[in-house]
């Protein structure tokens, strides 16, 4: 996959990818220079993050014959006040809606996700632990990689 950022003024960049027509604005932080024209990259981190435990999380569920009516991943991530800034900690928190998802249903399909088929997850983990909790309807838990 190949992505190229051009750099548009001072700290504020536009990314394009060959596979989509579209641009992704990115800007640095306020306290660097950035002026709040685009994400900051350690932001599309955690945002390409929660897609794609989303994404595979829905796709798991779907494979094992549920509906599955909506998906949300809220992200938090904890990074180290010195630089290099990593992150130390992520936590993924899962509310979804559907008829009759179970908590083993929901913990396997997360569980699946976050070892196996979501890429982004996988490589993440290797630096900094990712708990995932979630809720739907009542059933709430918690699904660690380990």
């Amino acid at each position: 996959m190949k992505v190229r950022v051009n750099q548009k003024t001072d700290f504020h960049f536009i990314g394009k990818g060959e596979d989509l027509d579209l641009e992704l604005p990115i800007d640095a932080a306020a306290h660097v220079g950035g002026k709040g024209r685009g994400f900051r990259p350690p932001a599309l981190l955690m945002y390409s993050i929660a897609a794609c435990m989303g994404i595979h999380t829905y796709e798991a569920l779907h494979q094992a014959g549920k509906h599955v009516e909506d998906v949300e991943v809220e992200t938090d991530g904890e990074r180290r006040p010195d630089y290099p800034k990593v992150y130390t900690k992520i936590m993924l928190r899962f509310r979804m809606k559907g008829p009759d998802l179970t908590d083993k249903d929901i913990q396997d399909a997360i569980h699946e996700a976050l070892t196996r088929t979501c890429s982004i997850a996988v490589m993440a983990s290797r630096a900094a632990p990712i708990t995932c909790e979630y809720e739907v309807g009542s059933l709430k838990g918690t699904v660690t990689a380990a």
